[in-house]
């Protein structure tokens, strides 16, 4: 059952990677979030790295599962990655909702 929640988990942070690609590609961002984002690139990039970083710990999650086949230090530095990652990426969708001075 973990399988099934982790893999529907890391399909949805691919979306938002996806929606991020779409919003720098094309400047598109969410109908609901139109009103907000005043910073279409910094919104894009956060997306990416959002989506990305989530991605990350659901790997970290799915590899420790069934037992951490990988090195102890790679596994916990992917977690760390991804955290990171999701981090960053929440601060710049953040910046993208403040007006330019």
């Amino acid at each position: 059952m973990n399988y099934v929640v982790l893999l529907v988990l890391m399909a949805s942070a691919l979306g938002v990677v996806g929606c991020g690609v779409a919003g720098l590609a094309t400047g598109w961002i969410h109908p609901w979030e139109r009103g907000r984002v005043l910073r279409p690139v910094a919104h894009g990039l956060g997306h990416i790295l959002s989506g990305s970083g989530f991605f990350c710990i659901c790997v970290f999650f799915l590899m420790a599962s069934d037992g951490a086949s990988l090195l102890e230090g790679v596994s916990l530095d992917l977690l760390l990655v991804g955290i990171v990652l999701f981090s960053i990426g929440t601060v710049l969708r953040g910046v993208a909702t403040f007006p330019h001075r």
